[in-house]
């Protein structure tokens, strides 16, 4: 059985294109290929990624399958274009390999609309709803257009997984007609190895775009209050939201994933105050490393916080409830490590990047 997946793989980590930079996203992706290459699974397996690291089409070998890198050029021109550039790429390179399945990760960029264009068996994994996002929140044009293509690609597909109940019910909205399949997405083995060693200080850790979307301003305004005058604020990723740092409130900017542990190593909790997520990866992380979260219902996060348990849950937008919510977290360094142990071993069983790979094994068996 030859499969192809289409996905935005974080190609620094790939063998042979290490140094520099390795980003912060997709960070689920490379577990998943370690884990293929360890379990049994009579597939020939072909990745395909648009990137700026290649100036040409490139094969590498890695983990017993092929990562076929095709050069990216401006990704605000192939949003504008609906990515017909790297559609062909990605076609030709389809047509050469045949695979029996083509598996599409995210609608934000061309993927899902190159496995659309191919005349085979097609899965595809949500990332993000952009049209949710666009619907609860003005979001910028090229989102707008982004969300556009996405209400058109949905269509192509009769199977697709959602990380969590709670993005699959919005996404029947959109998809009424597909077959829905939950899969979460595992995270880096790293993670599971996590020790705290929080800060004497109270530190609580952002993690994500800096955008209303995420809360972000519904954080800022909080840590304006005279309440949280104590507490530190770490912002790590950037974005529209982003300001000048200060001795209480830092913006960090984009971080490589060690980074990221570090800090989440030293926090008393992450707060994500989101107004809608799938299921973010930032949350998942934070409670495999024993982090107590608030956050907000409004996501699939949900179903790895439990409010009074491991974190504290706040309506969405509500800058006294997220006030709140901190001071709890933060009123002593025994409730933050006592919060944060509440259901970490559930956490790091399901999260476990061996039982992702099974269950993609799974649902790949069902879609062929």
């Amino acid at each position: 059985m030859r499969i192809a997946i289409l996905a935005d793989f974080p190609v620094k980590r790939l063998p042979g294109c290490e140094g520099g930079p390795t980003g912060y996203h997709a960070t689920w992706l490379p577990p998943l290929a370690e884990g293929l290459e360890q379990i049994s699974h009579g597939h020939e397996i072909h990745w395909i990624c648009c990137t700026k690291e290649v100036t040409r089409k490139t094969e590498i070998k890695a983990w017993g399958q092929t990562f076929h890198l095709l050069p990216r050029k401006k990704l605000s021109v192939e949003i504008l274009t609906r990515f017909v550039r790297e559609r062909r790429m990605i076609g030709e390179c389809l047509a050469s390999l045949k695979p029996n399945l083509v598996h599409a990760w995210g609608t934000e960029q061309g993927y899902a609309l190159a496995a659309a264009d191919y005349p085979a068996r097609k899965l595809l994994s949500i990332q993000g709803m952009l049209q949710l996002l666009c619907e609860r929140e003005r979001q910028p044009w090229l989102m707008r257009v982004q969300a556009r293509s996405e209400k058109h690609v949905l269509s192509a597909f009769d199977q697709i997984t959602v990380e969590s109940d709670w993005a699959a019910e919005r996404i029947k909205e959109y998809a009424p007609h597909a077959r829905l399949d939950k899969f979460t997405y595992g995270v880096a083995p790293a993670w599971l190895e996590v020790e705290r060693t929080p800060e004497a200080r109270p530190l609580v850790v952002f993690a994500g775009t800096l955008s209303r979307s995420k809360g972000v301003d519904t954080l800022l305004q909080a840590f304006r209050d005279s309440r949280l005058h104590q507490v530190r604020l770490i912002l790590l990723g950037d974005g529209p939201l982003r300001g000048e740092s200060s001795e209480q409130i830092s913006f960090a900017g984009h971080v490589p994933p060690e980074k990221a542990r570090l800090w989440m190593s030293r926090a008393w909790a992450l707060v994500h105050p989101t107004r809608a997520d799938v299921c973010p990866n930032c949350v998942k992380e934070a409670r495999v490393a024993g982090l107590p979260v608030v956050t907000t219902p409004e996501g699939g996060q949900v179903e790895w916080v439990t409010n009074g348990g491991s974190g504290i849950l706040h309506e969405a937008g509500d800058v006294e409830g997220l006030i709140l919510a901190i001071l709890k977290v933060t009123e002593s360094l025994e409730t933050s490590l006592r919060m944060g142990q509440h259901g970490r071993q559930e956490c790091r069983a399901e999260l476990s990047p061996r039982k992702a790979v099974m269950r993609w094994l799974d649902i790949v068996g069902q879609a062929t």
